[in-house]
């Protein structure tokens, strides 16, 4: 369980950039109440926080909307925009699982643009900003302690990812389909489930680890 020292210091590090795989229950539609933060006061919190695996975007699309439900932390991930977000299926996906609670980020900090391929670019034309978020990203998981799996959302942040972290088998890293993909919630969850769960029988096919159960 993650102790309350280190969980005030990556919200005070990373709060305003990264979240946790929590959400608040669905209400009467589909889209419903995935920016309602209530869950931040929960007392037991800290017992439902899972640093096992780190769920990885590429980079922030955009901006948080104001309304009812804001605050200053942990709101990456957690859209009320109803005409564009898709957190909902990442909700849905990974509700009464393992992998609920996990801790999500992006790899690419500051940098909003809901173009993955003008993010690409960018870090092509930009090395040096791609090591140096790269280097932080590896100084945010640290934070968490042991050795989380990394679990890619979407082609580019895997293959950047496997890249650049791969190497020595210094992380296990598994790629799944992003959340924004045109897929409905189910067979996304189904998908999603389905390949980690593949991926979790190959490590242990290969004697290399067994990925925790919490």
């Amino acid at each position: 369980m993650l102790d309350r020292k280190t969980y005030n210091l990556i919200k005070k590090k990373y709060g305003k950039v990264a979240s946790w795989a929590v959400w608040g229950e669905v209400g009467d539609t589909v889209k419903s109440n995935t920016d309602n933060m209530d869950w931040i006061k929960d007392g037991n919190l800290l017992r439902t926080l899972n640093t096992s695996f780190v769920f990885v975007g590429l980079n922030f699309s955009g901006t948080h909307e104001e309304g009812p439900h804001r605050c200053k932390v942990w709101r990456n991930f957690h859209s009320g925009d109803n005409r564009r977000q898709n957190d909902f299926k990442l909700r849905f996906a990974l509700l009464k699982t393992r992998y609920w609670g996990s801790y999500i980020t992006d790899l690419i900090k500051n940098h909003p643009d809901v173009d993955s391929d003008r993010v690409m670019n960018y870090l092509r034309e930009n090395p040096k900003e791609l090591e140096k978020n790269i280097s932080s990203f590896e100084k945010e998981i640290a934070l968490l302690g042991g050795n989380p799996v990394l679990v890619a959302l979407g082609v580019d942040v895997y293959k950047l990812l496997k890249d650049h972290l791969w190497h020595g088998r210094k992380y296990e890293i598994v790629k799944v389909t992003h959340y924004a993909a045109r897929i409905g919630k189910e067979k996304y969850r189904k998908e999603t489930l389905g390949l980690l769960t593949t991926f979790h029988r190959k490590l242990m096919r290969n004697n290399r680890r067994e990925l925790p159960t919490n």
